[in-house]
């Protein structure tokens, strides 16, 4: 295997444009933008789908394309697919594109690979689906973790337990995450917090479901709950979780959250934060962690250091700059890549 194949940016970038939705929750848009901008770049965000409400389509297209021609951007920098296809495909012509995409990727539509495959690069945050990409001919996509801004995520202070159990985000595909919710409800004192509960909460009439939050009710939430679970839409691709990983331990929160593979080259059992494997093995470490609160405290604290030490967004980005002016992408600095054939795989991502 070779490299990621970037392009390569022969002089730093200056003046980047951003298209990326508010994300009010995770707040990662504005996380990504002031990570940007912590680098010393002058960052014009729009966010068109605001623009497309207020004005329409035409109009926010016509907007778009006069703050690219009045700011000259060298980079514009994409949130998922927060462009339409047709204005990437413009700006790509004068200035560096770059996408960023944290959805599970489960399908690949061709008109999805049409507008990846229109970006100088793509970063992606499920490494799994890397080879899938460059089998479709998307051979300049490169796996980055997600992250999190301190300034929206960070510590309450002094906890006030008002549940043993919380858990943040909605019910999953087909409701898989409801129906474990549904039984850890059974034994143990759990309230939820997310959107598109109103199905699942007639089959399951015992949850206990409030609306979403966030970043202010994230840190409360967390600050008030001896166990934050985290449950991610797909376990079996290697190092694709949760965001909320990020954002439960950036919080404060003791966070006992499903495995996925390769989840040990970023996070140490049980001194970051503690996983479990199944239904079984959860119910098992909740009754064996609301009963040590003390080792709760010492991993919720070295959890809380470590992230806001090595994973928020400004690490990301400077990955991405420095991948750019490599013209290449190298193995993820944040990963311990040191000893097992998943470290080559994400370290060396292009095609054979």
């Amino acid at each position: 295997m070779t490299d990621t194949s970037l392009p390569r940016i022969a002089k730093p970038p200056h003046r980047v444009l951003f298209f990326g939705k508010n994300m009010s929750r995770s707040r990662a848009t504005g996380g990504l933008v002031e990570a940007l901008r912590g680098q010393g770049l002058e960052v014009r965000w729009m966010n068109l789908a605001t623009h497309r409400r207020w004005v329409g389509r035409p109009a926010a297209i016509r907007n778009a394309r006069r703050a690219f021609a009045r700011f000259k951007p060298d980079m514009v920098f994409v949130f998922c697919r927060d462009l339409p296809f047709s204005l990437l495909r413009e700006f790509h012509a004068e200035a560096t594109t770059v996408v960023w995409v944290e959805e599970p990727l489960q399908e690949f539509p061709d008109e999805y690979i049409e507008y990846l495959a229109e970006a100088d690069a793509v970063f992606i945050t499920n490494p799994s689906k890397l080879a899938m990409l460059r089998s479709r001919g998307v051979h300049h996509a490169a796996f980055v973790l997600e992250g999190f801004s301190s300034t929206f995520h960070y510590p309450l202070g002094k906890r006030s337990y008002k549940r043993d159990i919380a858990f943040i985000g909605g019910p999953g595909r087909e409701g898989k995450r409801a129906e474990f919710l549904a039984s850890i409800a059974r034994h143990h004192d759990l309230e939820i917090f997310g959107c598109h509960w109103d199905e699942w909460r007639k089959l399951h009439p015992h949850l206990r479901i409030h609306g979403p939050v966030r970043p202010r009710g994230y840190r409360k939430v967390c600050a008030e709950s001896r166990i934050v679970l985290g449950l991610n839409q797909v376990n079996r691709d290697s190092l694709y979780f949760s965001n909320r990983t990020f954002l439960t331990l950036a919080c404060g929160g003791f966070h006992l959250t499903h495995y996925v593979p390769g989840l040990e080259r970023v996070f140490r059992d049980r001194e970051h934060l503690c996983w479990y494997r199944d239904l079984d093995d959860c119910i098992a470490q909740i009754d064996h962690y609301l009963a040590r609160p003390e080792d709760r405290e010492r991993i919720a604290v070295s959890g809380r250091d470590y992230v806001h030490a090595e994973h928020q967004f400004d690490s990301r980005i400077r990955y991405i700059l420095h991948s750019l002016r490599l013209g290449r992408a190298e193995g993820p600095p944040w990963l311990d890549t040191g000893d097992a054939e998943l470290g080559s795989v994400v370290a060396t991502t292009g095609s054979e």
